[in-house]
């Protein structure tokens, strides 16, 4: 691979994974993001703008190919309506992560199909990329499938499509809902996704028009990464490691994020209401969690992390007539340093095993 490919897909795979929980300040009381270094500052620095736009004109007159939907993306294409984040609608399309291929078959409204041959049932699911399923090609190998063995899912996800816009997609999608639906929280990064500030636009590249086009023409995404990472501030290729993300959460004002995933949780028990919908409610650990141990290539529980985290959950989250099951993922004293996906950033589907919240707490 060319150097100057290698560097392109390489914002792609940066900017594809941007998320909120990555862009918050350690600041107690402040969870505004601070810019170490902007994409616009350091091609700038680096290269000037007239440079810039030669290398764009010279990559795509001599580097890319015709690519089109039948070919496998590197990266995983999703898009932003204004009220909810999702992939693209009435679609067939491959993913490329590492050495192994992922499909995805999407519905009308972008919900990613996982079909059970032996199940008459289908169950809706919502929520972001850890429920997704990055790693997931079958059901079998979802971490749901332990709990619903009897159905088929349809996941309404995307990445960065946090709390408040799977709400949004209730709300707008009054009539294809079922009574009773799965809706997911990524601790990871929803616990920061239900601050005011989130702001879904500043970290996601496509509109969701653009969608039908980019599996088309995949080229053409990265020269919208490229645009975002020159005009957008709030895009960059930092990325916070373990550490850093556990120092920001220890850093953190835990009454305001408590109050706030308090607020969320009366709105979903709201709209539940509203619209009489029977809702199982699942929370899944932040991968952030674990601490790397790279010489011996582990993830090691921090357990005073795991107290304060799991302390928040037990405290914010509590039964309803609405939401009668509530889950929580299982964590263990070590993982592989393998059991994080491709991207570092979510648990391997088959290392989430979930549990009744009552058990972990005196709910």
């Amino acid at each position: 691979m060319k150097p100057l490919e290698s560097f392109l897909l390489l914002t792609t795979f940066a900017a594809n994974n941007i998320s909120i929980a990555d862009e918050n300040s350690a600041a107690a009381n402040s969870f505004k993001t601070k810019q170490l270094l902007s994409g616009s500052n350091f091609f700038k620095l680096l290269f000037g703008v007239k440079n810039i736009l030669l290398i764009i004109f010279i990559y795509f007159i001599l580097f890319t190919n015709t690519l089109n939907a039948k070919d496998c993306l590197s990266f995983l294409p999703y898009g932003f309506n204004d009220l909810y984040v999702h992939l693209p609608q009435s679609a067939s399309f491959c993913v490329k992560q590492g050495k192994t291929k992922y499909t995805y078959t999407t519905d009308n409204y972008g919900g990613r199909l996982l079909y059970n041959d032996k199940a008459n049932n289908e169950i809706q699911v919502f929520g972001d990329s850890q429920v997704l399923g990055l790693d997931v090609k079958k059901i079998e190998e979802h971490y749901l499938n332990t709990l619903y063995k009897k159905n088929s899912l349809i996941i309404y996800a995307a990445p960065n499509n946090g709390p408040y816009e799977v709400i949004n997609f209730l709300n707008q999608n009054k009539k294809i809902l079922q009574k009773k639906i799965i809706v997911t929280f990524s601790f990871s990064t929803d616990l920061y996704r239900i601050l005011d500030y989130w702001r879904p636009e500043n970290f996601v590249a496509l509109k969701d028009y653009e969608l039908d086009e980019i599996l088309e023409n995949p080229f053409k995404y990265r020269l919208i990464v490229l645009k975002n990472l020159l005009l957008n501030k709030n895009f960059t290729l930092i990325r916070y490691d373990n550490k850093r993300m556990q120092k920001i959460f220890f850093s953190s004002n835990k009454k305001i994020l408590k109050d706030n995933l308090i607020k969320y949780f009366k709105i979903l028990n709201k709209i539940a209401n509203n619209l009489n919908l029977e809702i199982d409610f699942i929370i899944t650990h932040p991968y952030w969690i674990y601490s790397v141990d790279k010489k011996n290539k582990k993830l090691l529980l921090n357990n005073e992390l795991n107290t304060e985290v799991m302390g928040l959950i037990c405290k914010s989250f509590n039964y309803s007539d609405k939401v009668k099951r509530i889950f929580v993922s299982e964590t263990y004293n070590s993982l592989n340093l393998y059991d994080l996906t491709y991207d570092k950033r979510h648990l391997r589907s088959n290392k989430i095993n979930l549990t009744e919240l009552s058990k972990k707490c005196n709910h």
